[in-house]
C-alpha cells in the first residue's frame, strides 16, 4: 500500500507544472495557478444539455471576461447575478480533464443560497455553508469506474476538497484539503455553524510584487462579523511582515454585513521578497460567537518576481 502511495504522488507531481514554466519571457506569468490544464475546458450541464469548449485562459496569461461569463452560464449562475465561477476551481478542473482525458460534466455546479437550502429540507447531502454557492465547488459526472480511481490520487494532491459517493461521480471544490465519502460526510452536523469553518481564499495562486491580492472570505454562516485591518505574510508559519488591508488605518476594524462585502484587497510592496509559497493570516475583531476563530490563513501563494 505504501509504495502505491507514493507511486501516485510521483505520479501527481508530474502533471504540476515547475515554476519556471509559469512565467512568459517578458516575466508576466502564463498562469496563474498551480494546477491547471491547457487553458481549454469542455463544460456540459447535465440539467440544461447545454455544452461548450471554452478557452479560458490565452497564451498571453489573460483570462478573457466573455469566456468567464461563458463559464459562469454552463455552471449555472443567473445571466443578471453578479455572482461567478472561481477560476482556480476551472483550472483544477482544466487539470483533472487533461489528466484524465475526461470532459467536466456538471452535475451540480452553482446553488444560489435558497436552492441550497431547499436540497437541506430535502434530506439531501448539501452543507449549510456549501461552497457550491460561492461557485467554489462542482459535482461531476465522469465514465464508468473513474471515480474510484481518480479519488485516490487527488488525495495525494492536498490541495482540494474532494468527495466520493462511490458512483460515477465526484465532488470537487477549492476549499482546505479534506477527502470524504458518504459515510463520513458532515454535512447534516453543525459543522459550519456560528462561521466555525470561515475561510479566506486569494484570487489567484501566483503574482508579482506590486499587484493586488484580492482576499475572498466564504463559508460565512452568520453575519456580521468584522475584519481586522492588519494583515500577516507568513512563510512555513512564521511572520514575514505585516500590512494592511488597502485604503484602512492600522488598528481599524472592517464590518461584514452581507455577501457583497466579503472581499478585502492587499497590495504586495514592490520590494517583497520570500523564498518560497507564504500565507496570508487575517485577523477579526469583537467575534460574535466563541466558536469562530480569532483568525485564520489563506491558500498558499507564490510572489514570484518573474526575472
Amino acid at each position: 500500500m505504501r509504495t502505491v502511495s507514493v507511486i501516485l504522488l510521483v505520479l501527481a507531481c508530474l502533471f504540476v507544472p515547475p515554476v519556471s514554466f509559469l512565467f512568459a519571457e517578458e516575466g508576466q506569468p502564463k498562469d496563474r495557478y498551480f494546477l491547471s490544464g491547457d487553458g481549454w475546458i469542455q463544460l456540459t450541464n447535465a440539467k440544461t444539455n447545454k455544452s461548450a469548449r471554452v478557452h479560458y485562459r490565452l497564451s498571453d496569461g489573460l483570462y478573457p471576461q466573455e469566456a468567464r461569463r461563458q463559464i459562469a452560464l454552463l455552471f449555472g449562475v443567473p445571466a443578471d447575478s453578479s455572482d461567478h465561477i472561481d477560476l482556480r476551481l476551472v483550472s483544477f478542473l482544466d487539470y483533472f480533464e487533461d489528466r484524465f482525458q475526461q470532459p467536466i460534466t456538471i452535475i451540480s455546479g452553482y446553488r444560489s443560497p435558497e436552492y441550497n437550502e431547499n436540497l437541506r429540507a430535502k434530506g439531501r447531502l448539501a452543507a449549510r455553508a456549501s461552497l457550491h454557492m460561492e461557485g467554489m465547488a462542482a459535482d461531476i459526472q465522469l465514465r464508468k469506474g473513474l471515480s474510484a480511481k481518480a479519488f485516490p490520487l487527488l488525495k495525494t494532491l492536498q490541495c482540494c476538497g474532494v468527495g466520493y459517493y462511490h458512483g460515477d461521480s465526484l465532488h470537487l471544490d477549492t476549499g482546505p484539503a479534506r477527502f470524504w465519502d458518504e459515510t463520513t460526510s458532515k454535512v447534516r452536523t453543525n459543522v459550519s455553524e456560528h462561521n466555525k469553518q470561515i475561510m479566506v481564499r486569494s484570487n489567484q495562486d501566483i503574482y508579482l510584487p506590486g499587484e493586488q491580492v484580492e482576499l475572498r472570505l466564504a463559508r460565512i454562516t452568520d453575519y456580521p462579523i468584522e475584519v481586522a485591518s492588519r494583515l500577516a505574510v507568513l512563510r512555513e508559519g512564521q511572520p514575514l511582515t505585516e500590512s494592511v488591508v488597502n485604503g484602512k488605518e492600522e488598528g481599524a476594524c472592517i464590518p461584514v454585513k452581507t455577501p457583497e462585502e466579503r472581499m478585502v484587497t492587499w497590495t504586495i510592496p514592490s520590494d517583497f521578497q520570500s523564498e518560497g509559497k507564504v500565507r496570508i493570516r487575517v485577523h477579526f475583531c469583537d467575534r460574535q460567537y466563541p466558536e469562530m476563530p480569532e483568525q485564520i490563513e489563506s491558500n498558499l501563494i507564490l510572489i514570484q518576481s518573474g526575472s
